[in-house]
């Protein structure tokens, strides 16, 4: 018996199959479609997903996929009918967590890089052709039956000690649960375009969303050396007759990207839907990625929520799996990770609204109203919003710091300098701002820390880590803290003064059922 069954190939699935291998549990991918998937379909990651794959010791063999969006000439504009910016949104920036805020990506590229860490462990196994039909749970495990290949009357069954869906949109995981969704209402039909461009090009603004009511449209990086359109279905037109190779061709013809000096790659259409599931876990079933929750793409949001959950299920998962903690710890990722995506599909299907606006009167008060926002950065759209975790019980709900995103700077130890993860550790975390002097934990704290396998870092004057670019005195004093213990998914379990900093672990200690031997 594995001790996870994930359902579902996907980038989420695959990562969360990584990550749990890489904390040694074995695990057993089922994926319907019989194939790789060869083509795109996200496009983008924000610096925290690139963080996870830095944790997950995937830096350097990552970093020549990533274009990141940051610089000058990587600007993401509103352009109305006349080509008039409405809105410009600071994406081209660093990020918090140490890259660029937003790195666009070939989707089949980051696969077959996951997959190959897979292949080659011999904690995991993946299944092509699997169908599920049938999920069976008890109290120690769940009994998950497939049909394989094209005949439905050929099963198997495997168990497991907990299941990921982390099958799609379409997930048959939910379905078999009966887990119904909150559809906020919001579907419209894009056609998407991936192109390869047979020169570069200087493309100025890098991301566009042309707010055209003729036809609102968007224009984006999707990885080195390659361009994504994207159109939306107008009144009155069928998605057979958008769905074409001409037709794409004819809509690209405006930016002179003609068969002759470009290869269509791809064309599909999708409907854009903000939706997230009543229940992420169900008994030993938990729910991730489009399987638990949908977004319009005006946010670049989508994968990186799931690849989110993914990281917040394994590190609960592992503990619980290794008997470090209660079953009770997968509570609260539901709760958690529903809140943090809600906030999420909220704003990404407001902003869809707008650039989806067709009527005539409607489109001239948003152009007069982005505009102005424009004069007046208070008004402005801001960049995809860090919302907080919901309050599953996971961390310190009464701490205004807590179940926020924490940071990742350039650090120096010893004779060793770059990125905080790399340098000092990662997983559980307890930096501390300090004259050096650390803080005196008793016997109960010291095995708390221990089972946690809490990495420390004192910055100050005679502390034993460097902040290089400063990046920890602004956090600090941002969060008027001077000790914050972060959770292995990045997020902040809460903060203190050096002196309470013990209370600290202790807290996490016994809200996370941690289980310390007497």
């Amino acid at each position: 018996m594995n001790d996870v069954i994930i359902v579902g190939a996907g980038p989420v699935g695959l990562f969360a199959a990584l990550l749990l291998e890489q904390r040694g549990m074995t695990v057993a991918v089922y994926e319907r479609w019989p194939t790789f998937y060869p083509l795109p379909r996200a496009c983008g990651v924000d610096h925290e997903i690139v963080r996870q794959l830095q944790g997950a010791d995937l830096a350097d063999e990552m970093e020549p996929l990533f274009d990141p969006v940051i610089g000058p000439d990587k600007t993401y504009e509103f352009l109305d009918q006349d080509g008039e910016t409405l809105l410009r949104i600071e994406w081209n920036r660093p990020g918090a967590s140490g890259w660029a805020q937003m790195n666009m990506f070939y989707q089949p590229d980051l696969e077959h890089m996951v997959a190959r860490r897979l292949e080659a462990s011999p904690r995991v196994t993946i299944h092509r052709g699997h169908k599920l039909v049938a999920i069976v749970q008890d109290e120690e495990s769940a009994t998950l039956e497939f049909a394989v290949g094209d005949d439905d009357t050929d099963r198997v069954s495997a168990e497991a000690r907990f299941v990921i869906g982390a099958d799609g949109a379409r997930s048959a995981v939910r379905d078999l649960l009966n887990i119904e969704q909150t559809d906020l209402g919001f579907s419209y039909d894009w056609l998407v375009l991936d192109v390869v461009p047979n020169e570069e090009r200087l493309w100025k603004p890098y991301v566009v969303q042309n707010c055209d009511p003729s036809r609102p449209s968007t224009l984006v990086g999707s990885g080195p050396k390659r361009r994504r359109w994207e159109f939306m279905r107008v009144p009155g037109e069928s998605i057979e007759e958008l769905n074409t190779a001409e037709t794409a061709w004819r809509l690209l013809a405006r930016w002179d990207i003609t068969p002759d000096n470009a290869t269509l790659e791809r064309h599909a259409v999708y409907t854009f839907r903000g939706a997230w599931a009543h229940q992420w876990k169900k008994g030993r079933v938990l729910l991730a990625g489009d399987a638990a929750h949908l977004m319009p793409p005006f946010l670049g949001q989508g994968l990186c929520a799931g690849m989110r959950d993914a990281l917040a299920l394994s590190w609960r998962l592992s503990m619980v799996l290794a008997g470090d903690a209660s079953s009770d710890l997968l509570e609260s990722y539901g709760p958690e990770r529903s809140g943090h995506v809600q906030e999420i599909i909220t704003q990404a299907v407001e902003l869809g609204r707008l650039i989806c606006m067709l009527d005539p009167d409607e489109v001239a008060a948003r152009n007069q109203q982005m505009k102005a926002a424009l004069m007046n950065p208070a008004l402005a759209v801001k960049p995809p919003p860090e919302p907080r975790l919901g309050d599953g019980h996971g961390y310190m709900a009464a701490d205004p710091n807590a179940g926020y995103l924490s940071v990742q700077g350039r650090v120096r130890r010893a004779e060793q300098e770059g990125l905080f993860d790399d340098v000092v550790g990662k997983g559980w975390q307890l930096l501390l701002r300090s004259d050096g002097q650390p803080p005196i934990f008793n016997e109960a704290v010291r095995e708390a820390a221990e089972r946690f396998g809490l990495v420390v870092a004192s910055f100050g004057e005679r502390g034993d880590t460097v902040d290089l670019d400063g990046t920890y005195a602004n956090w600090f004093d941002r969060l008027n803290a001077d000790a914050v213990l972060v959770r292995p998914d990045f997020y902040i379990f809460g903060t203190s003064s050096v002196a309470r900093a013990g209370d600290l672990i202790l807290a996490a200690r016994d809200m996370l059922a941690l289980r310390v031997p007497a």
